[in-house]
């Protein structure tokens, strides 16, 4: 799989986006803090981040092989 079709597989199109991730982290936080637990919800979204962060430095390696 190339990055951009694993891109396009995770990209959900029911769902808004951010104009940067640190914008869409702070909307992650807003809503974290509106749940009686925020760190859970927070620990949720950032293992998410990671592991597509990690699926995509394999597939960009792939790619530049």
């Amino acid at each position: 799989m190339t990055a951009a079709l694993y891109l396009k597989t995770i990209k959900h199109g029911m769902f808004a986006k951010r104009d940067s991730f640190e914008e869409a982290m702070e909307y992650a936080h807003t809503i974290a803090k509106a749940t009686g637990s925020p760190v859970h919800v927070m620990t949720a979204v950032q293992v998410v981040v990671n592991t597509i962060v990690a699926d995509m430095e394999k597939l960009l390696e792939k790619e530049s092989v």
